[in-house]
């Protein structure tokens, strides 16, 4: 009886060992896909966030790139005998708008980030540009220039609902208010010249300046409007407010700035300058103040782009006679090359 007792009691044991063993795996399996689940969706939100997009000619073409801000791990996104050049990333980071062709005769396409679902939203057969997301990832607005005629056009992100933004001629897009309910678009000489706003869903168009400016872009809360100006000679950066007061002059110096672009929370402008002569990259605080150079060498330096953070600042420099992909702190500090080889990348963009 007690020889029984025994083997019953092992046989107890061992069966809890294994339910418990069994348990384990189960809880391990569960917890495995519950990481996959949630990689799974960190992925299809984003995680691609950390890279830089950019345009190369080192396959003898220009083509779209992608590469880890480490420098690792570059991909060629298009990879075909057409030009495809000047990406922008949609606001989410999961799209890629770009121009494909040869100038004079282009189309803005969107894939994703990773390169698949590529797809042209307009049509060859003009000069398109300045191709700029809204904030919702759905739209985009863009110049079209044939022969003589220049407009502002938006269209969806898969081609759909074409529509012209103004009936006035219009030459540069700037970009869209953070709230989406303005673009502002530029008109080069002539009487109409200057930067106006307009609402993409309504009939509201306004005039803001009357001068030779260009390139504006809104503040990250839609308060305020940084653009480039001509009007006291060569290019200087100033700001308004969105309704076109309180104009600030935040340069003044005999050399060109240019590439002008505001950080994500709204502190500071990333420009550059050739005050020191040549290209170099800087910073101002939006009043102007505390103006810094960020770069230091003899080469040019220049198309600075903010991490989404504000952290970090990608750039291209021409330290070796071509151009690569570098990036630093927002201080200027930590710089390192991400591209290195014989080719031309530029345009980078986060």
């Amino acid at each position: 009886m007690r020889v029984f007792l025994s083997v019953l009691q092992f046989r107890t044991r061992s069966m809890a060992a294994a339910n418990s063993r069994a348990a384990r795996r189960c809880r391990l399996a569960l917890a495995s896909l519950a990481g996959a689940v949630i990689l799974l969706a960190s992925l299809s939100c984003g995680s691609s966030t950390a890279v830089i997009v950019f345009t190369s000619d080192r396959d003898g073409n220009l083509e779209i790139y992608s590469v880890d801000t480490n420098g690792e791990v570059e991909t060629n996104l298009t990879s075909s005998a057409t030009d495809e050049f000047d990406p922008v990333l949609s606001p989410d980071r999961r799209r890629i708008s770009f121009l494909s062709g040869e100038q004079g005769n282009t189309a803005v396409e969107v894939m994703r980030v990773d390169g698949t679902e590529r797809g042209p939203v307009t049509q060859s057969g003009a000069d398109h540009g300045n191709h700029r997301w809204a904030p919702g990832n759905d739209r985009i607005a863009f110049a079209r220039r044939s022969g003589a005629e220049s407009k502002i056009y938006m269209v969806g992100f898969d081609g759909s609902k074409l529509a012209l933004l103004t009936s006035i001629e219009g030459h540069d897009v700037g970009d869209w208010s953070s709230n989406g309910d303005s673009v502002a678009f530029v008109v080069e000489g002539g009487p109409k010249q200057g930067i106006y706003v307009r609402n993409p869903d309504g009939v509201n168009e306004f005039q803001m300046t009357e001068t030779p400016d260009y390139s504006p872009i809104w503040s990250p809360d839609s308060r305020r409007l940084a653009f480039l100006s001509t009007r006291d000679g060569n290019p200087e950066i100033y700001v308004m407010d969105a309704d076109g007061a309180n104009m600030l002059r935040l340069t003044e110096t005999e050399a060109d700035e240019y590439d002008i672009s505001w950080s994500p929370n709204g502190q500071n402008i990333l420009f550059v300058s050739e005050r020191d002569g040549n290209p170099e990259v800087y910073t101002a605080a939006r009043d102007g103040g505390r103006q810094t150079r960020l770069s230091f060498n003899t080469v040019v330096d220049k198309q600075p782009a903010w991490s989404p953070t504000g952290k970090k600042i990608a750039f291209v420099s021409y330290l070796d006679g071509d151009a690569d992909i570098f990036v630093m702190g927002s201080d200027g500090k930590n710089q390192k090359r991400i591209t290195s080889n014989d080719a031309d990348d530029t345009n980078p963009a986060w």
